[in-house]
């Protein structure tokens, strides 16, 4: 169960005189997450988000390092680590916080709000797998 959804790391720089070239012209978004484990906490794990997203001239760069904690009801063992639900479900539940934040964010600092595109966690998945195989 998610426990909880915050922000870890959060920078926004931009050029407040080219508004619409800020956001219109995003060319990169730089995303990832991973997985994170505490022994202290052995019903506890974390999904952690990096995303970046810049322009082509770099006068607008936004990063977000946010943390997504969840609770089981049992200890998490070696195979929960490698489940699907640790690789693919519990970062689909907390990727639309992150989403939601962004697009308010960006609208509460004065910029058009942006929605990140919505994710494929499963595709993820899998050309993660394919990757490994090589």
């Amino acid at each position: 169960m998610l426990e909880h959804f915050r922000i870890a790391e959060l920078s926004l720089k931009g050029n407040t005189f080219d508004k619409d070239a800020l956001l219109n012209d995003v060319v990169s978004m730089p995303f990832s997450y991973v997985p994170s484990f505490n022994e202290e906490y052995p019903t506890s794990f974390a999904i952690i988000f990096d995303i970046t997203l810049e322009n082509h001239e770099k006068t607008f760069v936004l990063k977000v390092k946010a943390i997504a904690q969840f609770e089981t009801d049992k200890p998490i063992d070696e195979e929960f680590k490698y489940s699907p639900f640790l690789i693919i479900t519990a970062p689909a539940i907390a990727y639309p916080y992150l989403r939601a934040f962004i697009s308010n964010l960006l609208l509460n600092c004065g910029y058009e709000p942006r929605w990140l595109p919505t994710l494929n966690f499963v595709a993820m998945a899998e050309d993660k797998e394919k990757k490994e195989e090589k």
